[in-house]
């Protein structure tokens, strides 16, 4: 039995100390298991059927018992939406969100197929949007106890889940069109950022929402914003600096003052070793996914390079290959990242399509094999 509570074991891990093993995550930010996926594990493991957790299209489920069955060492809080704040279902089978966007499902995915601000070209047009307002949208009721609650009566790291899934690039391009989005940054610098610093508002307000009520209890705050592509950035470090960086240091600024001493975890995908530095300056002190794949994302180049100064998360990306292939990246993952800390375990994306098996592998793996 460990003498370390599961607390204990991510704080040490994310401050670059040694705890007994390397912490272990599941069911994040971008590690969730689709609905599919989680149906197929959770009949594996003999477990009972239950009823969908949250809303959503396609990971809807949050359940305890895969938690303890694997020994997770985090637990998160989910803030709140109001009936105003949640997509509206259409006959034709797609969804409109609060923004005005309408999304069709494909598959396992939403695809956006309108772009409510497409034909703004002035900052007038941006300005006459209905944007929507967080407090209508979001709802921190019974949360502050809630949170209490559980940095009580718990030991688990616990977590500010992201509340909103599009970071500032994300839910621009959702707006106005990746296209048409790009271009007006090029072209158009004043209606971008007008786009950008109401998108800034909500966001700030939405976190603010959160934080004043859990803000004391939880130990990490999530954020995302999709920047990289397998190859590349999506847009070059000079726009990334110019229009993104500004946005993520006010919300960071805001999240540190409701939160202080909260380690700020951020999604990323893709190709993003030119901009790491700006986001360990801007605040970030948890990087995920750890897309390896990834062009320049080597994950011995990463912790060489940023490993004093950010913490890692994820990195497994064989999760539907060979149970032998799959426990071989484990222990390579482990053993490039993990020392001295700095590196919690998890899967790189959503497990979409994985078999019960290489689940139990890979968690059990780590868990034995990430043993210092």
């Amino acid at each position: 039995m460990s003498s370390y509570s599961h607390r204990q074991r991510v704080l040490l891990a994310l401050n670059h100390q040694q705890p007994d093993r390397v912490p272990l995550d599941m069911m994040g930010n971008a590690t969730m298991l689709l609905d599919k996926t989680y149906i197929n594990l959770r009949d594996h493991l003999g477990l009972s059927a239950i009823p969908p957790t949250r809303s959503g299209t396609t990971a809807n489920y949050y359940d305890e018992r895969i938690l303890e069955y694997f020994d997770i060492d985090f637990r998160r809080i989910f803030l709140g939406k109001k009936p105003t704040g949640k997509s509206a279902a259409r006959e034709d089978g797609s969804y409109v969100d609060a923004w005005g966007v309408q999304y069709r499902k494909d598959g396992l995915y939403l695809n956006a197929v309108t772009h409510p601000l497409k034909d703004a070209k002035t900052v007038r047009d941006v300005e006459d949007y209905p944007w929507p307002k967080a407090d209508e949208v979001f709802t921190a009721d019974g949360l502050a106890e809630k949170a209490s609650q559980m940095f009580e009566n718990t030991d688990y790291a616990l977590v500010a889940r992201n509340p909103l899934s599009l970071g500032f690039l994300d839910r621009a391009c959702q707006l106005m069109g990746m296209s048409e989005f790009m271009i007006t940054m090029m072209t158009a610098a004043e209606v971008a950022g007008c786009l950008l610093e109401h998108l800034l508002c909500f966001y700030e307000q939405t976190y603010a929402i959160f934080l004043d009520a859990v803000g004391p209890h939880v130990q990490i705050i999530e954020t995302a914003d999709d920047l990289g592509t397998q190859q590349a950035l999506l847009i070059s470090p000079e726009l990334y600096r110019k229009f993104i960086k500004p946005c993520e240091k006010r919300l960071y600024a805001l999240i540190r003052e409701k939160a202080p001493v909260a380690f700020i975890f951020r999604h990323c995908d893709g190709a993003i070793f030119e901009i790491i530095g700006d986001l360990i300056e801007v605040g970030v002190t948890i990087l995920n996914p750890m897309q390896t794949s990834a062009n320049g994302m080597d994950g011995r180049l990463l912790k060489q390079t940023f490993g004093d100064n950010i913490c890692f998360h994820g990195g497994i990306e064989r999760m539907e290959a060979g149970v032998d292939e799959l426990v071989s990246e484990v222990k390579t993952r482990i053993d490039t990242l993990s020392a001295q800390g700095g590196y919690i375990f998890a899967s790189c994306n959503h497990m979409i399509d994985v078999k019960p098996e290489n689940i139990i592998a890979m968690f059990e793996t780590a868990r034995d094999y990430g043993k210092y």
